[in-house]
């Protein structure tokens, strides 16, 4: 596993818990972000059975990808990374031209893994299919701040915990599968069916640690290393972070990881018209609040210097939900303001014309007074 913090390559799977979250949209334009500010970066589509994202891109589906490393065993990750209509942005296709992939095995998986961890790259995000196959949870543990994208609906925020969940038992089952007495303990947790018999990590790591507590510490110390992320996604309502932060408050309890937000997105109808039109949201869309938002999510990343350490101000918030929350309510007054297409009326657009006309004035009202009063500007 990568830990990006140690790293100047940043290396980003995305994910979801269920299918038709958005993932593949706000992988793509994350990816763009990235490439816009001057950071190489590769886009790798991992969405085995699903690929999509030369779609995404504008681009025809006429090269080499992962399918077609998975047959050759001679062929290099490097020799798949094509150039795409984006200055500093760069894709590796998927498989959709090579039929009838499935479950890998071990070695695939970890010759796919390497290949990419050995790619020459800012930034590597990786767009991986949805629900928790141990091809998409072995690829999110590629690194140690990985993205799931929700909706805030509760299907979509149960599948997000039960991804989360698998990728906690899956992480605990690398880390410790030399460990008889550790993997035949929390392998019968992970066999319980039973919901009212549920052992949860903290109590499973409080077992093991009436035997053996050098044990049980390490597990804990592992397991605050992986420092996923969540994006909800097609919010309707500001209040709909509160939905995610409760998911987190739950994370913490059950399987005592730390799970923080990277943000809120609106439901955009817009997004949709990008999807059939084979073009990024942000090249058509770059000043609606959905944009804002892309940004934001961005930023947050590029401008930490030890992701997933989160750039975060306690002077004003406590943790990455309280920072969303405040995020979502300035949007959502601007949501307010757009029309059907993403574009601000013409009535908000003439009020805010007119404050800056008014702020003008009196940045100058004051520059003649401080002039005045013999003070040089």
């Amino acid at each position: 596993m990568i830990l990006n913090e140690n790293t100047q390559k940043k290396v980003i799977p995305i994910a979801g818990g269920k299918g038709g979250v958005g993932k593949s949209v706000i992988s793509s334009n994350l990816a763009l972000l990235s490439a816009v500010n001057g950071k190489k970066t590769i886009l790798v589509d991992l969405d085995l059975g699903g690929s999509n994202q030369h779609t995404m891109l504008g681009m025809k589906n006429n090269n080499p990808g992962i399918g077609h490393f998975i047959n050759n065993p001679h062929m290099s990750m490097d020799e798949l990374v094509v150039s795409t209509p984006y200055k500093n942005l760069f894709l590796i296709p998927g498989d959709v031209l090579v039929y009838g992939l499935g479950e890998l095995n071990f070695d695939t998986k970890k010759r796919i893994t390497m290949g990419i961890a050995g790619l020459e790259a800012d930034y590597i995000y990786i767009d991986l299919g949805a629900g928790t196959s141990m091809n998409v949870l072995d690829f999110f543990l590629i690194s140690n701040s990985g993205i799931l994208v929700s909706t805030p609906h509760m299907t979509s925020i149960t599948n997000t915990y039960n991804f989360l969940k698998s990728l906690t038992y899956r992480f605990l089952q690398r880390v410790f599968t030399d460990n008889r007495s550790f993997m035949g303990k929390l392998n019968r947790i992970i066999k319980e069916t039973n919901p009212q018999s549920e052992i949860t990590i903290p109590q499973f790591l409080r077992e093991i640690s009436k035997k053996d507590s050098a044990l049980a510490r390490k597990a804990d110390y592992f397991l605050q290393a992986l420092q996923p992320k969540i994006v909800l996604n097609m919010a309707d309502e500001k209040e709909d972070i509160l939905t995610a932060q409760s998911l987190s408050e739950l994370c913490e309890d059950k399987l005592q990881i730390n799970l923080e937000s990277l943000g809120l997105m609106y439901y955009d109808k817009g997004i949709s018209k990008a999807v059939k039109d084979r073009i990024p949201y942000l090249q058509d869309h770059d000043d609606t609040v959905t944009a804002l938002g892309l940004n934001r999510i961005s930023q947050k990343i590029l401008q930490s210097e030890h992701y997933p350490e989160m750039p975060l101000d306690f002077d004003y918030y406590s943790n990455s939900f309280e920072l969303s929350e405040i995020e979502a309510d300035s949007e959502f007054e601007l949501k307010q303001e757009e029309t059907g297409d993403g574009i601000y009326s013409e009535q908000y657009v003439q009020g805010l014309m007119q404050k800056i006309e008014e702020q003008d004035q009196l940045i100058n009202q004051l520059a003649q007074t401080l002039q005045q009063m013999g003070i040089k500007l």
